[in-house]
């Protein structure tokens, strides 16, 4: 019950603050243009609550699902007071209108930027990723640049510009992806000694966002070391071990990452160790594959075979070794199993999973038959097959080619005993308002290049929703804390500017259009005229709802029925 109320409030919250904050931008600008404001109202239809202060009413109403600004001489067909001549709505300029109009849709467009300010100040005293190197994607261009795990980043300069210097991991973000494919200089030290400048050429990474292709630079580290997941180096030189076990104990002490795993090995001096892992056992149902996981204590471990190690670390977010295949498919016909590690495909080097994913689908596409090479030096020849799945964005089918291979997705792992470091949050004002302008920025353009992609089929309008899947989404948010709530409020706060803006008669955008209109023709439009478009923009509106109603009943029934995941590769 508690639940439920605290969820309720943050709709009103959320509703009632979106529509005030709305119709105060028509309230302020109408009242310093001198026209009479009767009424100023938080939703439509018969008064719940109110009171009359000086020559307007404040009033709540019934019908929470909007307000509005009741003005003097708003009505063409109604005769103006007599003492209301020259502060009616109407006799107003045209460009004091458009100003009125356009006062609650930039209302909308700035609180965003409030909201965002409020978010990104309280994280002030929070910690952050530093930038120390936890992981070194094998085959990046900061491996080919010799960075290593426990590299602290100090500055990046970019051509043409300064050195910006870094203090935590968003930081170095930042600083690298507005640059794809170019040379950025880093300043790093490793052991507390600062190394010669170190010269990183940055690679192209593009992905769709389902409204444009997004492009960015990369160098290919992570702030989190290689969890402890150990493999023998092949089969049964590390005794007990088996693929993908999750080392917690080396010796009797504990291990929480590679880095402590191989120290502890590096200790043994090729002695046998004692190791207490956490293990996965594949459990295979129709069409998916699951796993149970239990802990063995593993004795007598050989830490070292043939002059080198006995078990390698495997890392599930960039090694291409395989935790899971796909009963019956492609990839376990042709002899794939649990821990074989892809080398290459028809010849091109698999540095990472998402390499073997991306190879497979440009290599593979038509359901070629492809040459996949094992570090273990087997060779086997793997035909893919086609899976679609529903794009609920765009409404059509994606197709890619699988051949039933899965990454070890466990998350038995504790991030922050992965995290290579961590520094506090410490942003000043100017910083704080220049995030919050940029996020702000974003949301504009995002939801303008939705409404295009709608308007042009390019997403489906099934994605529109009403006011059903706005009152879910504010529990989901509120779920999630205060500054997710603030911040889908931002999001729909953007969406009420903007959807305000459009040039459809009733909305601020069809008094703007008139506005503008009239500039252009320097005359007023016709009563007639005024009549045909309030009609016409009614009926669009109602129209409107009803599409964005019937499509959150159609996502509650969707949401009811039964699905089945398709392989992830």
């Amino acid at each position: 019950m508690q639940d439920f109320l605290v969820k309720a409030v943050a709709v009103v919250v959320l509703l009632g603050g979106l529509i005030f904050v709305h119709e105060l931008g028509h309230f302020l600008v109408a009242k310093l243009m001198g026209v009479k404001v009767l009424r100023f109202s938080l939703g439509f239809g018969p008064r719940l609550v109110g009171f009359q202060w000086g020559e307007t009413e404040y009033r709540i109403a019934v019908l929470p699902l909007g307000g509005y600004v009741k003005m003097a001489g708003e009505d063409p067909s109604a005769e103006l007071a007599p003492e209301d001549r020259g502060r009616g709505f109407l006799e107003q300029s045209p460009y004091r209108r458009l100003f009125i109009a356009l006062a609650g849709p930039a209302m909308n467009l700035l609180l965003p930027f409030a909201l965002f300010a409020a978010v990104i100040w309280s994280l002030n005293g929070s910690s952050a990723p530093s930038a120390t190197v936890g992981t070194v994607i094998p085959g990046s261009p900061a491996e080919q640049a010799g960075l290593a795990p426990g590299d602290r980043i100090v500055s990046v300069e970019a051509p043409g510009q300064p050195a910006q210097p870094i203090r935590n991991f968003f930081d170095l973000v930042d600083a690298v992806t507005p640059h794809p494919e170019e040379v950025l200089v880093l300043k790093v030290e490793r052991k507390g000694n600062e190394l010669p400048p170190v010269p990183v050429r940055t690679l192209l990474d593009e992905s769709s966002n389902g409204l444009e292709m997004v492009r960015r630079g990369v160098i290919g580290i992570s702030p989190y070391y290689t969890p402890a997941l150990a493999a023998p180096v092949a089969p049964g030189v590390a005794g007990p071990l088996q693929p993908f076990d999750l080392v917690v104990s080396a010796g009797g002490k504990p291990v929480a990452n590679a880095p402590e795993l191989l120290q502890a090995l590096a200790a043994a001096s090729c002695r046998p160790v004692d190791l207490e892992v956490v293990r996965e056992s594949p459990r295979r149902i129709p069409g998916a594959v699951l796993a149970d996981h239990r802990r063995e204590k593993l004795s007598g471990v050989p830490s070292c075979a043939e002059g080198g190690p006995s078990l390698r670390v495997v890392d599930p977010l960039v090694s291409p070794a395989i935790a899971a295949v796909e009963p019956g498919g492609p990839a376990e016909r042709a002899g794939i199993r649990r821990g074989d590690v892809v080398a290459a495909v028809n010849g091109k080097p698999v540095h990472t999973f998402n390499d073997l994913a991306t190879v497979v689908n440009r290599e593979l596409a038509g359901g070629k038959i492809g040459t996949f090479t094992l570090v273990d030096g087997r060779s086997v020849q793997v035909a893919a097959e086609e899976v679609r799945t529903r794009n609920d964005l765009t409404g059509k089918d994606d197709v890619r080619w699988t051949i039933g291979l899965f990454p070890d997705q466990r998350s038995l792992v504790d991030e922050r005993s992965l995290l290579a470091g961590s520094v506090p949050v410490v942003r000043g004002p100017a910083e704080v308002a220049r995030l919050a302008l940029r996020q702000t920025g974003a949301q504009i353009r995002n939801l303008v290049l939705g409404i295009v992609a709608m308007v042009t089929g390019k997403i489906s309008t099934g994605q529109m929703g009403g006011i059903i899947q706005i009152v879910q989404e504010t529990g989901r948010a509120v779920e999630q804390g205060w500054g997710m709530f603030l911040t889908f409020m931002a999001f729909i706060s953007v969406n009420l500017g903007l959807m305000n803006l459009l040039p459809v008669p009733v909305l601020d955008g069809g008094h703007i259009a008139q506005a503008v209109v009239e500039v252009i023709t320097r005359r007023p439009l016709s009563l007639r005229a005024r009549e045909i478009a309030n009609i016409v923009g009614l009926v669009l509106l109602v129209f409107l709802f009803l599409f964005a109603f019937r499509n959150d009943i159609n996502r509650q029934l969707e949401d009811r029925r039964p699905s089945v995941t398709e392989p992830a590769r």
